[in-house]
Order: C-alpha cells, then structure tokens, then sequence
C-alpha cells in the first residue's frame, strides 16, 4: 500500500510558524520587562497651594504664592517643575510661568538688596541657599512650606494708588507679563482677588503631573 506524505509538509510549516510566534512574543516580553524595570516613578503627595493678591506682611501688603507639603513622600525640589497659567483680566492674554532648577531674585528691604530664591523653604532651622527650590539638598517633606520672599519686600516699588501694596520680584518670575502693582494710576488691576490661576507640579525624572488645580487668588 502506498504511504501518504503529502499531509507532512504543512504540519511542519504549522509548527515552524508557531515557534517563532512564540520566540517573537518572548522577545518583546523580554523588552517590555526592561523598559518597565528602568521607568521613573513619581513619588506620591498631598500639596496645598495658596495664591494672595495682597497678603498682609504687619503693615504692607505683598502678592505671592505658598505651597504647602500637606503628606506623602518627601520631594526633592531638584526633580520638580513649577508651572502656572493665568488668563489676565481685561486683555484675555495667557501668562505662562515656569519654575525648575534654581532661580533667583533681587529683593529690596531694610539691609540693602539681598538675593533670594524665586520659592524656598521656610525653616529657619535649615540655611540659606540649601533651602531654595531647585538646590539639590532642598528636600520639601509633610509640614514644610515653600513660599516666595514677600516678607522681605517692604522697600520694593509700591502701587500708584495704594502705597501699601509693595512689589514682588519674585511672582514677576511666575507670572511672567502679568502687573501686579499699578506703575501709573490709570493701568487696569491685573492681579486681584477671585482670579483663577491653572498650578501644575510635574516631576521631571518621571514626566508624571502629581498636583493639579485650578487656584482662586485670595
């Protein structure tokens, strides 16, 4: 009797293409695994922010932003970017700031013009500037506070109408193209109370966004 073989060659064509099915799909699980071992995470932590038009420093008033680290991991303020978008009143124009990587500004007050960071952490207990956003060694953790220097803007210009309102180099760094202080009486109030400012807080290492929110001035 004759032997039938016609049936082989495509059963072994089947197993062939099975085995390198199952050789491709080890390889891409393979690469999968190292790209997933090698990926940033973000650290996880609750954040409070806080935005004035004119806080009340004993006597003068001055704009600035607080952000407070309310729980969670401890940030390293090196890995973090800062950015804000606010729509100005009137105009309709979209100011855009962004804050990474140390920044400072020049402040006016009683000793002179002193440098400051753009935010940095208010513990008086650590020094300056291992304290300010951006250094390496500025560890934000639970309970710390990163504020701007208004407290130390007493001898910076002041409003046109409002003498008491004093002027923040530091938001002008947050807030670029945004008046927060009237230089002649007739300019339009930019920066008031019941605005609503857009915060992000982006860890760099990871690309991931971890605070979010739309801010109402106070």
């Amino acid at each position: 009797m004759e032997k039938r073989e016609s049936a082989v060659s495509p059963v072994v064509g089947v197993m062939l293409m099975l085995a390198v099915t199952i050789m491709i799909a080890a390889i891409v699980s393979a690469t999968a695994g190292n790209f997933s071992g090698t990926e940033k995470k973000a650290p996880s932590a609750i954040l409070d922010v806080t935005i004035y038009a004119a806080k009340d420093y004993g006597g003068y008033y001055v704009p600035t932003m607080t952000i407070k680290h309310v729980s969670g991991n401890v940030l390293q303020t090196k890995d973090l970017q800062i950015v804000t978008y606010f729509t100005v009143p009137g105009s309709g124009n979209i100011s855009r700031g962004s804050l990474m990587g140390v920044k400072t500004v020049d402040v006016k007050n009683s000793s002179g013009t002193t440098q400051y960071g753009v935010m940095f952490i208010s513990d008086e207990t650590r020094g300056s500037p291992e304290t300010w956003f951006g250094n390496a060694t500025a560890t934000f953790k639970p309970g710390d506070l990163l504020v701007t220097p208004a407290q130390y803007c007493e001898n910076e210009d002041t409003d046109a109408t409002n003498t008491k309102l004093h002027n923040n180099p530091a938001m002008e760094q947050l807030f670029p193209n945004v008046k927060f202080i009237k230089s002649v009486a007739s300019d339009a109030d930019e920066f008031v109370q019941g605005g609503v400012v857009t915060v992000k807080i982006i860890h760099t290492p990871s690309g991931q966004v971890i605070f979010d929110k739309d801010v109402v001035i106070s």
